[in-house]
């Protein structure tokens, strides 16, 4: 839905994405390999300690709970654990808004409960007003069990380029005719409209005086700068 994770990867292979195919798989399956250890390690050792749920989890809902202040609950339907939540100021002078929170089926009108798939501040205030745990209402996935065993997986070390196989296989030469030219701009592909035309009656202005019939490279008050410091 958005391209957070492309800038993520991005991010990552900043420093390789230049380099052949080959090499870049390398240094991908390298950084993934010391990813999983550092992970896996992490995991194992919060597992020792008895904690049940991962640290970025533990610390969204400390920050949620201290805004629980600010709801008004009221419990509607006991059977279904279905509440009506009303958001007010931290001065209780007036409302910023009502919700409905269902425990039950683990919804709520904001859409944070059902999409991040752990209480939100307004489904912790209606555990705190029922006195009941928010604990249940988390997804294994933040379980550091289960993130114990995404990591568990081990990766094996590449063998070296002096122990390959030979190959036999077909040899693939590049069409130079495909290679991009070094010098000038490259060819732009964006689809242009009609934002992109210019009108015709509008002659074209200097980048940098705003004056018409001459361009940045030749502007008059450039030059005459140059004189004047010259």
């Amino acid at each position: 839905m958005t391209t957070n994770i492309s800038e993520c990867v991005n991010s990552i292979l900043k420093g390789v994405r230049n380099l052949p195919v080959c090499s870049l798989v390398k240094a991908t399956y390298d950084q993934l390999a010391k990813l999983f250890v550092r992970k896996g390690r992490e995991a194992e050792a919060q597992l020792g300690t008895e904690q049940q749920f991962s640290q970025h989890l533990v610390k969204c809902i400390e920050a949620n709970l201290k805004t629980v202040r600010c709801f008004t609950v009221t419990l509607y339907d006991r059977d279904n654990s279905e509440y009506p939540v009303v958001e007010t100021t931290p001065t209780s002078s007036f409302s910023l808004g009502s919700y409905r929170v269902s425990l039950g089926s683990q919804t709520c009108d904001c859409g944070y409960f059902q999409a991040l798939h752990f209480p939100y501040p307004h489904a912790l205030a209606c555990c705190a007003y029922s006195r009941i745990t928010w604990h249940s209402y988390v997804h294994p996935v933040y379980r550091l069990s289960n993130i114990f065993n995404v990591y568990q997986m081990g990766f094996r070390p590449p063998i070296p380029e002096d122990f390959w196989p030979p190959y036999d296989g077909p040899t693939v030469i590049p069409d130079p005719n495909k290679r991009r030219a070094r010098e000038d701009r490259p060819r732009s592909t964006r689809i242009r409209t009609n934002m992109d035309e210019a009108d015709s009656n509008q002659p074209k202005r200097c980048g940098l005086c705003r004056q018409p019939r001459h361009t940045r490279w030749s502007c008059p008050q450039v030059g005459g700068r140059q004189g004047i410091q010259s």
